[in-house]
């Protein structure tokens, strides 16, 4: 009987612990100076396995946490580890509002999101998140740059030095969505192409997605880059100049009653470095872009914010040559967003927006012809998350737009051809992620397409899974799957190696929208804190791809077709931090194809290797050295074969009969060659330092250390080689008050 007794004591014993109460655990998490969200800051109790990362607002929340005293443990790279003692009550919801404090070691940690999740078994596959610092770290050419830090991503590739545009995967350039802060950015770049409109000046956090991104992001088929904006310094007035050879910079911030605000602002004034991008040829560009954004927490509703934010940038080519044609290009956007999180563990997102773009052609007396586009975006969303007790989450919601787009063109004789479309776009998304198991996590999703701006309507469900499963404490075995569809692209020949006028419209009504498919298996291990290594490996297959017509012999054929297409590849990549050094390598092996009919060919963009090295490390006293080295496959492109007469005949001249003969060149297959192997140099130094009560940063960069002559094409009259970037120093100075 004696066992009996000890199993009944055993097992009343265990039915007692399975009765303690729980309660949870939320809050906000900031910086002790300014009172900036810190995002992605590790949250965890102490002695437990329970634990969570702040969202990119700053937001956490721990789930079915024994109630009683518990230590509260918090962590971020670069920021003192802090602990704090609560008192759980039973079935109740405490609300922790953390402000850590930067730390004050003068051998300084240079990666900021460095440290492993709280939440290990989130399904993160595919998804890179990128700070302010981390764009810093990366040498620059003339100014910091967002894309840039993509380009040096596993996956990521470029057609040049001249040029921020990027292709994911084997994906388009118009495949990428750029947020601001949940609002799309039509045209992200400036002066022809080569630097973003986002000065970084403004980021708190970029949230970078390369596949398999969740059901809640939708509209384009490669990848979504989330920028999310400063709130402002919540505690005292500051400001910030910075000058660089190209342009000059300002940022001010401070607090407003319940708030804050933060206004940025960038404009050219220098023009002539330019020449080293463009093969000594003067590019008489001028730009700018305003910033602003403004927070406010009203007291009367606990847990509640308003932000109105907003963002004009504007680009003008300008050759005072009346032989030549000039250019314009400008984005504004303005949006409304109220988050709320209620007294149960619900979080709610409301967000108005418009986003309006525009761009024109001005031929003046050259051979040019007069083109404007135009896209107007009004978007409304309604986006919910709820936190279940066992670490689950539902996310749901609406999101419904109106887009109108406006596109007017003139062919060789002057005729007038005007494109114009608009639609509604009502799409709902559900995603159930399963966080309850310590050694995997499952998220499975769909997003529906109700009503869409086209006239053929994609796949009503678009279908999203990801899995992670942890064998070991220190290895994650990640799989997505999902489709995607895209409603709006941009009529851009890809073949041409710089591009300032790029239309955007709505997919026309002959043809159906593009769709993707993404099969992503990935492997994440860390040997220790300070080392880990990641595989993925993605295939792509691409239907009612966006192409020109290669036979349209009449007016009466349409401009474009339908095409199909696939990519596959395999990327690496290595990550060492310890202390002041950091070390990234990274290789990717990929294929892309473009398939019309039973003809195949390769895009432009199609890099078969891709090597990508970024060290640095903080010498301490405000010194700080960065390197980047790049190795590249030879871009392909499209050979010339010969040249011919072409008789050109004008039935609107009087001796049309007799015409002209004009040289035209013959070309061969398309992409069938390579061009020789690329690879890049780049070292950065910067210097911190205080003169009274201003931060002073001085900082010098040399690009294509060794002076590689890396080809970037051939010119189609001469058949001379045209180069990237040559050795090439900047510097630049930034001052904080």
């Amino acid at each position: 009987m004696r066992p009996i007794k000890i199993l009944s004591l055993l097992l009343l014993f265990s039915l007692e612990l399975l009765a303690i109460d729980k309660g949870n655990i939320r809050g906000f998490v900031t910086d002790s100076l300014n009172g900036e969200p810190i995002s992605y800051a590790n949250v965890v109790v102490k002695g437990t396995r329970l634990g969570s990362s702040s969202d990119n607002k700053g937001y956490f929340f721990i789930a079915a946490v024994p109630s009683g005293k518990q230590t509260l443990r918090i962590s971020y790279l670069g920021y003192e580890t802090k602990e704090i003692e609560v008192d759980i009550p039973a079935n109740e919801i405490l609300q922790i509002n953390v402000q850590i404090v930067k730390s004050s070691v003068l051998l300084k940690e240079l990666n900021v999101i460095g440290e492993r999740s709280a939440k290990e078994n989130e399904t993160d596959l595919g998804l890179q998140k990128i700070s302010a610092k981390d764009i810093e770290m990366l040498p620059q050419s003339v100014e910091s740059d967002i894309f840039k830090v993509l380009q040096a991503s596993p996956g990521v590739s470029s057609t040049g030095d001249v040029t921020s545009r990027y292709y994911v995967r084997g994906g388009g350039s118009d495949q990428n969505l750029l947020l601001l802060n949940g609002v799309t950015i039509y045209n992200p770049f400036h002066a022809l192409g080569i630097f973003s409109v986002v000065d970084p000046e403004m980021i708190s956090v970029l949230e970078f997605y390369k596949g398999g991104f969740p059901s809640e992001y939708g509209g384009r088929l490669s990848s979504i880059a989330n920028v999310v904006s400063k709130d402002g310094n919540k505690n005292n007035y500051s400001g910030s100049v910075n000058a660089s050879f190209i342009s000059g910079k300002a940022m001010v911030e401070g607090p407003i009653p319940h708030g804050s605000f933060i206004i940025t602002g960038r404009k050219s004034y220098f023009s002539e470095v330019l020449k080293n991008y463009f093969n000594d040829k003067k590019v008489p560009f001028n730009f700018y872009d305003l910033s602003f954004k403004v927070n406010y927490s009203n007291p009367d509703f606990n847990n509640g914010k308003i932000i109105l934010h907003g963002f004009i940038s504007r680009d003008d080519l300008n050759n005072n040559d009346p032989k030549s044609e000039d250019y314009f290009v400008g984005n504004k956007l303005f949006g409304l967003n109220w988050y709320q999180i209620w007294g149960s563990p619900l979080m709610s997102n409301f967000s108005l927006s418009y986003s309006q773009y525009g761009a024109q052609v001005f031929p003046n007396l050259s051979t040019a012809k007069p083109r404007r586009n135009s896209v107007d975006d009004v978007s409304m969303n309604f986006d919910f998350t709820y936190m279940y007790q066992s670490k689950d989450e539902l996310h749901f919601g609406l999101q419904n737009t109106f887009l109108s787009t406006d596109l007017i063109l003139q062919n060789l004789y002057g005729a007038n051809t005007n494109i114009a479309s608009n639609g509604t776009m009502i799409k709902g998304y559900v995603n159930y992620k399963l966080y309850r198991y310590d050694n995997w996590g499952f998220d499975i999703g769909a997003r529906m397409n109700f009503f869409s701006a086209s006239k053929r309507r994609p796949f009503l469900f678009e279908p999203r899974i990801n899995i992670i499963f942890r064998p070991i404490n220190t290895l994650s075995l990640k799989a997505a799957i999902g489709r995607f569809s895209q409603e709006i692209v941009s009529l851009t020949n890809e073949n041409e190696l710089i591009s300032i006028f790029e239309p955007w419209t709505i997919v026309p009504s002959y043809l159906d929208p593009p769709e993707a498919t993404h099969f992503i298996l990935g492997a994440e291990y860390y040997l220790n804190e300070s080392f880990s290594l990641q595989v993925e490996g993605y295939y792509k297959l691409l239907s009612s791809l966006f192409d020109l017509n290669p036979r349209k012999f009449s007016a009466r054929d349409y401009d474009y077709i339908n095409i199909s297409g696939r990519a596959y590849g395999i990327e690496g990549l290595i990550k060492y931090q310890f202390g002041s050094v950091y070390v990234q390598s990274s290789y990717t092996l990929s294929w892309a194809f473009k398939e019309n009919r039973d003809i195949v060919t390769i895009p432009r963009y199609d890099v078969r290797h891709s090597i990508n090295f970024l060290a640095g490390i903080s010498l301490g006293a405000g010194w700080e050295v960065n390197s980047n080295w790049s190795f590249n496959s030879g871009m392909p492109f499209r050979p010339i074969a010969g040249y011919y007469d072409r008789l050109m005949i004008n039935p609107w001249e009087s001796n049309y009969l007799f015409g002209d003969y004009v040289p035209v060149t013959y070309w061969s297959e398309t992409n069938n060659k390579r061009l020789p192997y690329y690879h890049r140099l780049d070292l950065s130094i910067s210097k911190d330092f205080r003169i009274s009560k201003a931060d002073v940063s001085l900082g010098a960069s040399i690009i294509n250390v060794y002076n590689h002559k890396n080809v970037f094409y051939f010119n189609k009259d001469s058949g001379e080689k045209v180069y990237m970037l040559p050795f090439f120093p900047s510097a630049t100075l930034k001052v904080k008050i």
